[in-house]
């Protein structure tokens, strides 16, 4: 009887592992789709709100909306996501269209941390630094956190996550689809 039940069983496991394989393999990929949020943020005009410049100059971040799009992604040195996707940013402002800007947003860090930060990865993109109460007003608590945003201040889209340059292309794709 015992060895009745083992067989079962083992015959139980191997199905169980045949059919794992098989949703593996034929998984639609569809619901893999990148795609911007659902956030508080979206649709406001953030063009007002006011930014540091790396040497400490307090501007309105309309100053730095120049672009049709205009990319800007909150980080911090000593976010790990963050480590991860700023040469993906670096190399995709390297080959991005001219009517896309990307703008680099430093939050909740240290002047020293945030200094080391872009001596090591060196972006020659924009970066500003973004003032508590703005990021806090705009329920921006997860880093890196990349959002969209129109040439007069609109946002247009938000993606809470690390991204890639593959990830930032497709929802590019889909800003410029909604436009």
């Amino acid at each position: 009887m015992k060895r009745i039940l083992m067989w079962v069983l083992s015959g139980i496991f191997m199905l169980l592992a045949a059919y794992s394989v098989y949703t593996v393999i034929n998984q639609d990929t569809t619901e893999l789709k990148v795609s911007g949020q659902a956030h508080y943020i979206n649709d406001r005009n953030i063009s007002k709100e006011p930014v540091q410049s790396l040497e400490g100059e307090k501007l309105n971040l309309g100053r730095e909306l120049t672009a049709d799009i205009n990319i800007i992604n909150f980080w911090a040195s000593w976010c790990e996501p963050c480590n991860k996707e700023m040469p993906e940013l670096i190399k995709y402002n390297q080959q991005k269209p001219n009517h896309i800007k990307l703008i680099g947003m430093n939050v909740q860090d240290k002047e020293k941390g945030r200094d080391a930060f872009l001596k090591k990865y060196q972006p020659d993109y924009s970066i500003v630094t973004g003032i508590e109460d703005m990021v806090k007003g705009y329920k921006i608590y997860n880093i890196p956190t990349t959002i969209f945003v129109s040439k007069e201040g609109k946002v247009l889209s938000t993606y809470v996550g690390e991204l890639d340059a593959s990830k930032l292309e497709t929802l590019v794709q889909e800003v410029e689809g909604r436009s």
